[in-house]
């Protein structure tokens, strides 16, 4: 068995596919599981945090209870990623100098 990422609608999954099988989509999901959902939060925050998950081998629910920092960094770096796009708004807003709504 092989372990290839997939992506779907922009979150990324990791899949264990038997050697020579190319279709993922066949291949046994590993995680992280489509948690995200649960939360009700809003996109593109939704996946920016599943991919920091993923990103940190935060799979199943062992790893985010043996290592629940790492689960705060990845909050933490998918909200700085929208704190980012927040200042560039407002940096183009000033540019343009929009009216007040």
């Amino acid at each position: 068995m092989r372990k290839v990422e997939n992506k779907v609608k922009g979150k990324k999954y990791l899949v264990s596919l038997p050697e020579g099988a190319d279709n993922v989509d066949l291949g046994i999901d590993l995680g992280p599981p489509n948690f995200t959902g649960s939360l009700d939060l809003p996109e593109p925050f939704a996946t920016k945090l599943h991919n920091q998950m993923y990103d940190r081998g935060l799979f199943t629910l062992d790893d985010l209870q043996s290592r629940p920092r790492e689960v705060q960094a990845a909050l933490q770096s998918a909200l700085r990623l929208d704190a980012a796009t927040i200042i560039n708004a407002y940096a183009e807003a000033e540019k343009e100098n929009l009216p007040f709504d």
